[in-house]
């Protein structure tokens, strides 16, 4: 019960800190990347993680991936975030 009730809190600071937006474009692929990468970074179990952005490659939700899919969508959705809207991406990755 105690793990149920922490990833119910989990999930609702990921809610809160880092919610989706439904703009177009660079706000949706922003926001998407930025919960990703949060939910990565608590450690939220893939099948917990926010399915709304799904895979042409795969045809998958991001939360019905297995970790090899979910950290090579994760990258490639990060690489068109670098190319396409670099400012927004030195938000999220300054260092890189």
């Amino acid at each position: 019960m105690d793990k149920e009730k922490s990833i119910k809190e989990m999930l609702g600071k990921l809610n809160k800190d880092y919610p989706l937006t439904p703009h177009t474009g660079a706000g949706r692929l922003f926001t998407t990347v930025r919960r990703m990468k949060a939910e990565k970074e608590v450690g939220l179990p893939i099948d917990l993680r926010i399915g709304s952005t799904i895979s042409v490659k795969t045809g998958k939700a991001a939360n019905k991936m297995n970790e090899q899919e979910w950290e090579s969508f994760f990258e490639d959705l990060s690489k068109q975030l670098k190319r396409d809207y670099p400012e927004l991406y030195q938000q999220l990755f300054p260092q890189k």
